[in-house]
């Protein structure tokens, strides 16, 4: 049987080329800590790790966009709580005028009352977000509620749009206007005026019926924002739900990633310590074999 010595040259050369290529790769994923997976060496892998960082990027999004809107429902909360006590104290004004048994002096002291509920009421509704909009206000980003020249007022009823927190789920950070102070076809920021007008310049009898008017709306409006906050509530612990989902998530894919591409550095090395036996071994026998005589022979 006759040897080629080209084809032994080139068969030892690139057993030696793969073995030191290995070799080098192995080190390279002992220092880096991290495999070298690339679409050529091991598509689904690659394919994998894509979609990892895909859905990394978007949650980067997701969390920040969680961050805020729950903020926002904090604020509305907290604002809310507030609107709460001051429906509250008028109400407890309307009962107390509903009796017939004020003094003209103490009805135009209640007035005051209810123009200052009124006022602080206006403010709270009036309430910006960290970002400067109105935490009540519409989408357009006007203000909540807004007195007209005629003293009328206008409310916001559109809201906000709601705030991706996942691939399915958008959550809305607060309420509207229009939600919270809307009582029977009215808003009760008109009736604590006609309130205050009625004790302020009426009758006795008259500040009486509208005082007994009163009562009935601002029940509504308390419950009204009640109702508002448990909507706020209920969005509030929708988004730390998915909060705790996003972590866990997270976590998952930092394990799968880790799986896929970190170098388990003992078996690295072992490898390694393979290949280089490996090459060494190829590189003795092919300086061995190729200054034998009968190699030049066999040529």
């Amino acid at each position: 049987m006759q040897i080629s010595s080209s084809s032994f040259y080139d068969t030892t050369a690139k057993r030696m080329g793969a073995l030191s290529t290995k070799a080098t790769e192995l080190q390279t994923q002992i220092a880096t800590g991290k495999k070298v997976v690339t679409a050529a060496d091991d598509p689904m892998s690659a394919q994998t790790l894509a979609g990892l960082t895909r859905l990394s990027s978007d949650d980067v999004t997701y969390q920040a966009n969680m961050k805020a809107v729950g903020a926002s429902l904090q604020q509305s909360d907290t604002t809310l709580a507030s609107v709460a006590t001051q429906v509250q104290s008028a109400l407890e004004l309307a009962v107390q005028a509903a009796n017939g048994t004020l003094s003209a002096a103490n009805r135009g002291t209640a007035a005051d009352q209810i123009d200052a509920i009124s006022s602080t009421l206006l403010n709270l509704a009036n309430t910006r977000d960290a970002n400067g909009q109105p935490l009540f206000g519409g989408a357009d980003g006007a203000a909540a509620v807004t007195k007209t020249a005629n003293g009328s007022y206008t409310l916001a009823d559109t809201a906000p749009g709601a705030v991706p927190i996942s691939d399915t789920q958008s959550v809305q950070g607060s309420e509207t206007a229009s939600r919270i102070f809307t009582v029977g076809g009215t808003n009760a920021f008109a009736v604590l005026d006609a309130l205050a007008t009625a004790l302020r310049t009426g009758t006795a009898g008259e500040a009486t019926t509208a005082a007994k008017s009163a009562i009935t709306s601002m029940t509504g409006a308390n419950d009204a924002v009640s109702v508002a906050r448990g909507a706020v509530g209920a969005r509030a612990a929708s988004v730390e739900l998915q909060q705790g989902l996003s972590k866990a998530a997270q976590t998952d894919r930092a394990e799968l990633r880790s799986s896929i591409e970190d170098t388990d550095v003992s078996t690295a090395i072992v490898e390694m310590q393979k290949m280089m036996t490996a090459l060494s071994a190829t590189q003795a026998s092919f300086s061995k074999l190729s200054s034998l005589s009968l190699f030049d022979y066999l040529r």
